[in-house]
Parts: C-alpha cells; sequence; structure tokens
C-alpha cells in the first residue's frame, strides 16, 4: 500500500473517532442530563404530593384523604422520641411490623426527607411536626412506578445512544471521505507537481551534461569549435531559468501571498511595449502578426503581470502557427472591462483537451518538440483570475484558435 493511502486512512480515521468521541461525549452529557432531570421531577412531584397528603391528615378531613385513596403510601404519628403512636396504610404492600425500625432509622438520620428501599421496594418519606400535638407526621409514599418508568427511560436513551453513536460512525466515516476528496486532489496535484517540476528539470540538465562532456572531451579545440554544444547549452540554461522563474511564481501563488502591484497605467502602450520585441520572431517563422489596439485605454492593475499575461498569449500562438499564418491581437475598452482577443490560424485544439490546457505541465503535444515548460497557461489563468477576469479558449482542429481574455477595469483606490 503507498505511503500517501496510508495516511489518508489514518487520517480518515482519526477524524471519525474524533466526531465518535464528541458524539459520544454529548450523547453522555444529554443521557445523563435527562435522567437526572427526570429523577429530580420524580423528587419534587413526590415531595409535594406527600405535603398535600400531610396537609389532609392534619385536616382531619375524610373528604380529602379520601382524593389519595388510590396513592400508594403510608403514615405514622411518633411521640417527640421517635416511638411509633399511631399508624396508618393505604394501598402498601410492605409488612408494616417492621416500621418502628425504619421509624428510628429515619430519627437517626435526622433528615426530613429522603428515598430508600425496603423490601425490594422504592420509598421517598416525609417528615413534619405534627401539628395536633408533641410529636412528627413521617409521610411515606412508594415511587416504584415512578423509579420503573425512570429505568426504562435510562435504558431507552442508552440504546438510542448506542444507535446514535453507530450512525454517527458510518456518517463520520462518508463525511471524512468527503472531507478528504480536496485534500486528495491537492495531495496528487503536489505529487504530480514535483514529479512534472522533476521531468522537466532533468531534461536539460541531461543535455547540458551531454553538450559539457562533449565539450570536454576534446580540450584542445577553441571555443568557436565548441560554439554548437556551448549554444546548446546556452538554450537548455534560458529553458531552465524560465521554468525556475515559473515554478517560484507558482509556489508564491500556492502561497496566497499578494503578488499583484497595482497602478495606473495605459494599456495600449504597455501591449506595444512588449509586442514590439515579439514582431521580428513571427516574420523570422513567417507569421503575420496582426494588431488592432484601441489607443488610450487606461487600466488599473498590475502592468508587469498584465504584459506577462500578451506575452504568454501571443508566444503560444506563434509556436502553433505554421509559417505562412496568421496571429491577431485586438484589445479594445468596454466600458467597465477591457476586452483582449489572440487568434491564430495554427493547428487547432481537440475538444477534449480544452478544459485542462490550464493545468500545470499539461501538453497536448507530449513530446519536447516545442519549447516551453507547461506552465505558461496556468500562470496567464492566475493573472487573469487575480484582475478579476475571465480566461475562454475556442478552438477549430485544423482552423486555429481563440483566447479570449475579459479583464474589469476598476477605478483606483
Amino acid at each position: 500500500m503507498l505511503k500517501g493511502e496510508v495516511m489518508f486512512r489514518t487520517l480518515r480515521l482519526k477524524l471519525t473517532l474524533i466526531n465518535i468521541l464528541i458524539m459520544g461525549f454529548l450523547l453522555l452529557l444529554f443521557v445523563t442530563g435527562t435522567y437526572f432531570l427526570m429523577e429530580h421531577q420524580i423528587f419534587t412531584q413526590s415531595e409535594r404530593l406527600m405535603r398535600n397528603i400531610a396537609l389532609a391528615i392534619e385536616s382531619e378531613s375524610a373528604e380529602k384523604l379520601s382524593q389519595y385513596e388510590k396513592t400508594e403510601y403510608f403514615y405514622v404519628i411518633t411521640n417527640a422520641a421517635g416511638d411509633i403512636t399511631q399508624t396508618f396504610s393505604n394501598n402498601t404492600r410492605s409488612d408494616l411490623k417492621e416500621l418502628p425500625e425504619l421509624v428510628h432509622k429515619i430519627f437517626a438520620k435526622g433528615k426530613d426527607r429522603g428515598d430508600f428501599d425496603w423490601h425490594d421496594r422504592s420509598y421517598t418519606f416525609l417528615k413534619v411536626p405534627h401539628k395536633q400535638g408533641p410529636g412528627f407526621l413521617v409521610i411515606f409514599l412508594s415511587i416504584e412506578r415512578d423509579m420503573e418508568v425512570l429505568s426504562f427511560l435510562l435504558a431507552a436513551l442508552s440504546i438510542a445512544g448506542i444507535l446514535c453513536l453507530a450512525l454517527a460512525f458510518y456518517s463520520s466515516l462518508f463525511l471524512a471521505d468527503k472531507a478528504l476528496i480536496p485534500i486528495r486532489k491537492s495531495w496528487q496535484r503536489q505529487r504530480d507537481f514535483v514529479a512534472d517540476a522533476s521531468h522537466e528539470l532533468r531534461t536539460p540538465l541531461a543535455v547540458m551534461q551531454t553538450n559539457l562532456e562533449l565539450v570536454m572531451g576534446n580540450p584542445n579545440e577553441t571555443v568557436a569549435d565548441q560554439e554548437i554544444w556551448l549554444k546548446n547549452v546556452q538554450t537548455e540554461i534560458s529553458h531552465m531559468t524560465r521554468l525556475v522563474e515559473d515554478l517560484l511564481l507558482l509556489a508564491r501563488i500556492d502561497s496566497e501571498q499578494q503578488l499583484l502591484e497595482l497602478s495606473r497605467f495605459s494599456l495600449d502602450q504597455a501591449i506595444y511595449d512588449v509586442i514590439k520585441p515579439i514582431i521580428p520572431m513571427a516574420e523570422t517563422k513567417g507569421i503575420k502578426l496582426r494588431l488592432e489596439i484601441e489607443p488610450q485605454v487606461e487600466f488599473n492593475g498590475d502592468e508587469k503581470r498584465i504584459k506577462q499575461l500578451v506575452v504568454i498569449l501571443i508566444d503560444n500562438a506563434i509556436k502553433h502557427t505554421p509559417a505562412g499564418g496568421e496571429v491577431a491581437l485586438k484589445m479594445a475598452n468596454r466600458g467597465s472591462s477591457v476586452e483582449i482577443t489572440v487568434s491564430d490560424t495554427g493547428e487547432g485544439i481537440e475538444p477534449e483537451h480544452l478544459e485542462k490546457i490550464f493545468e500545470r505541465f499539461y501538453r497536448i503535444d507530449k513530446a519536447r518538440s516545442k519549447s516551453g515548460t507547461g506552465l505558461g497557461l496556468s500562470i496567464a489563468d492566475w493573472i487573469v483570475k487575480s484582475h478579476h477576469g475571465s480566461i475562454k479558449v475556442k478552438s477549430s482542429p485544423g482552423k486555429g484558435t481563440t483566447f479570449l481574455v475579459m479583464l474589469q477595469n476598476r477605478p483606483p483606490l
């Protein structure tokens, strides 16, 4: 298994486990919180019920006591020492013969209310002063059914929690896979970038080494005699210099550094400045370079990068246009935007390649017959987007290609 795949599987598992731990902790808080809230509610209601029963007992009203005839409770009246003087039971299933011992335990603890288990049943009690004489009234209320409901609630919440955790586990795996998609793509792009950069650097280095070995193999010859090999080295050095510069620019782009130096400049003059050195190159190849540049167009942007954009598009058009062909560069002001069009009558691009030509190191012709780093259009795409513009390409195989660039001409701040 590849190291990268192991890394992503480990990361996926970690993300899932972290999510499960968080979900488990939240579910635990919910279950325990719900349980204790319900328990508190049960004891609060039970205490209120016992106080109402105590009031009914103290009032000696049979009518008031009849309201609680279906309630399972019993009570005792004691003297100040805790000895039972009167006992009453209503629907209780417990043996009241053990009541003196139970009452003495309650008095020994010194609590006025509480809960306990007696004969495998749950009870709560309330001790209040007896209003009709010295001593106390102690009421015992069965909460067996309430505790059964509470136990059922805890079991139901626990089962639901386990099911939620199982669901969360598979959901977390799914979400982790989704979250890792852009990371995987970024990782793959980085690997491809490093591999392609290594390949691009290896080729000129190999050519340079071969030519230098030829030069060193003939130490007695003059520089003039070795000119052909030295020119080959110079060509590859120029190619490597462009490649390294492009790689450094892309690395700075990826690190999201501020690379633009915005200013107000004459766009038509900037285009003429970069086109002048290219005209002789086009003429040498037998290519007609036609210009339609609207004059006096002021543009707010990075002059250096806009010049670089024009050079990339023109250079790309000339490379793919045979002798006798034509390359046209047009620039027109469209009010709030500027339109730059570069078209050629060259070989054109197959439809399946159109969406990929702006990718780094992507070449339609995989052979190195044409000079270039494979990074130009990727850099051009970044320049356009960093100026809040768009770049589109239309092409027909055998008929030529047209690049249409729209740049927003924002006023200076």
